[in-house]
């Protein structure tokens, strides 16, 4: 008798062991789930920083004609007028 009490407590013990690590909210999960937070954090945190710089880069366009005309003479390859444009083209 005492030893089918045994046997059946390690049954118990066992599947509960299973289920602490291994089950829906187990600590297999949790520590899937903490890694699926660190990575979104990072991509939030990278997309942060583009907006701000494209937030910064629409200001600049807003308020000054000097950033619109260096964003077409980059961009659009444009020159004013009494300028010479130089292209160096290699072989």
């Amino acid at each position: 008798m005492l030893r089918l009490m045994f046997f059946l407590f390690a049954c118990v013990i066992g599947y509960q062991g299973y289920h602490l690590y291994y089950g829906d909210q187990g600590i297999k999960r949790q520590e899937e789930l903490a890694k699926q937070i660190e990575y979104q954090e990072r991509v939030n945190l990278r997309l942060k920083h583009r907006n701000q710089a494209l937030r910064a880069q629409v200001s600049d366009l807003r308020l000054g004609e000097e950033a619109v005309e260096e964003h077409v003479r980059t961009e659009l390859q444009y020159i004013k007028e009494g300028e010479v444009f130089y292209r160096i083209v290699g072989k």
